[in-house]
């Protein structure tokens, strides 16, 4: 069981850097979204505010959550920073599922300011061994389009479950399913986005037959391709059952289709 340490950006201010207008809101509200699907997987969260000692940052890794804002209403885009190789590829983790849960509004470079590089709660982690650390910006509030997709009863959710599937990435689960009663399809392994074969088409026929989709616009071909309209269908599956959202067909996915959840 891993400890993943959440920082609310900028919580806890009222003067110097409190962040941008909402943000510190936003911040709580992802957070307690981070703990939600962090703990469905079988990882714990300790979240923590703006300035807290260094003990606090202990753990096996570290997001602080924030958002940016600008002048430049144009400016649009997430961000992350990060200063050790654990750190980026937590931090690319998250930015690829942040865009399979809908994120439209792109990235700008990894740590593309001085201060998003350097941002001291990635600093402090750091100095006490949590080297799995990053600082995700989740967009513009200044930006329209990036507002719209901040603001939206999705926004905070959204970086919950990225961070939730990013963890899982890098850390595996702790919580996989009880044993499966006997006289049931066998677990075909896990699938994902490009894959072909007899897992696929196992997937694809238990969705179809178990998961509610045999009949309706989203039904299956059974080929064996784990292409667009797979993936979809897994993400709506897991949505529906409360399962991180990564488009990845496992064990928690392939319990909660076969024995219920």
């Amino acid at each position: 069981m891993a400890l993943v340490v959440v920082q609310r950006g900028h919580v806890g201010r009222t003067s110097g850097a409190t962040g941008a207008p909402g943000e510190q809101q936003f911040a709580r509200e992802a957070a307690e979204r981070v703990a939600h699907h962090v703990n469905a997987v079988g990882h714990v969260v300790r979240i923590i505010d703006a300035d807290e000692p260094a003990v606090r940052y202990r753990g096996d890794a570290f997001v602080a959550i924030h958002y940016d804002s600008s002048s430049n209403s144009s400016a649009r885009g997430a961000s992350v920073g990060y200063q050790t190789p654990e750190g980026k590829s937590f931090a690319a983790a998250w930015k690829r599922h942040y865009a399979a849960n809908g994120w439209s509004g792109g990235f700008r470079p990894d740590n593309y300011t001085h201060n998003l590089a350097g941002y001291y709660g990635v600093r402090r982690a750091v100095s006490v061994r949590n080297r799995r650390a990053f600082i995700l910006e989740a967009g513009f509030h200044s930006n329209p389009g990036d507002a719209a997709l901040l603001r939206s009863p999705a926004g905070p959710d959204r970086v919950g479950i990225s961070v939730a599937a990013a963890i899982v990435d890098e850390l595996g689960a702790t919580c996989p399913p009880g044993p499966q009663p006997p006289g049931l399809p066998a677990y075909p392994g896990v699938a994902r986005m490009g894959d072909r074969g007899q897992a696929v088409r196992v997937w694809q026929r238990e969705l179809n037959a178990r998961g509610g989709y045999a009949a309706g616009p989203h039904r299956l071909v059974v080929d064996g391709v784990f292409g667009a309209a797979t993936h979809h269908v897994v993400c709506d599956f897991q949505a529906k059952r409360g399962l991180v959202v990564d488009g990845i067909a496992g064990p928690a996915t392939w319990h909660a289709l076969i024995v219920g959840r």
